[in-house]
């Protein structure tokens, strides 16, 4: 698992894969693995933002030797079966990364493009949130992104305070940022 988690994300963001797996044996993170005949193809890691009970998907990546054998579409479908019937939640949200994004190669941009559409066709949609950004998980900066929703219990996705609500616990629960961060301060709007 931890090497599809290396090779399927950037370093800068990415935590720590044994932080990931001390959240997991804590009960802080739940971890989700693909498996077939014993051999793990894919990973997925998610917790629930308790102030807006939302399932947050930090990371869903299957092995590049797999990818567009339906593993992955299994996986999403068994985190959001379980979200819906054991978590409590409302909804899921995750990041994608911004296809428009400038300075990006083609591939890079096809990628991306394709990732937005495998959600899309299992019921997620984008938040129209703007400027949307995530503070680096390895050295210094932020990187743009897209807030993505699918639903559990709420079938619509949130707007106005309920979408302010949902990125201030992304960035509060999610990222440990604190009230008083720039982007929690810009995500409230003060």
């Amino acid at each position: 698992m931890e090497r599809i988690y290396l090779e399927a994300f950037p370093a800068g963001e990415r935590m720590p894969f044994e932080e990931i797996v001390r959240d997991v044996n804590e009960g802080v993170r739940i971890a989700y693995v693909a498996l077939d005949e014993g051999i793990a193809l894919g990973f997925a890691s998610a917790y629930v933002l308790r102030s807006v009970q939302t399932f947050y998907l930090e990371y869903l990546a299957i092995d590049e030797r797999y990818r567009g054998g339906g593993f992955g579409g299994e996986l999403w479908y068994h985190i959001r079966t379980d979200a819906q019937r054991h978590r409590g939640v409302t909804a899921i949200v995750l990041e994608v990364e911004d296809p428009d994004e400038p300075d990006i190669d083609p591939r890079t941009t096809v990628a991306r493009r394709r990732r937005i559409c495998f959600y899309e066709n299992r019921g997620a949609r984008r938040l129209p949130t703007t400027d949307f950004r995530v503070p680096l998980l390895q050295g210094d900066g932020e990187k743009p992104m897209l807030l993505m929703w699918a639903p559990a219990a709420r079938p619509d996705p949130p707007t106005g305070d309920d979408l302010t609500d949902l990125v201030r616990a992304l960035y509060e629960e999610g990222y440990d940022l604190p009230p008083d961060h720039p982007l929690v301060i810009a995500a409230s709007g003060k």
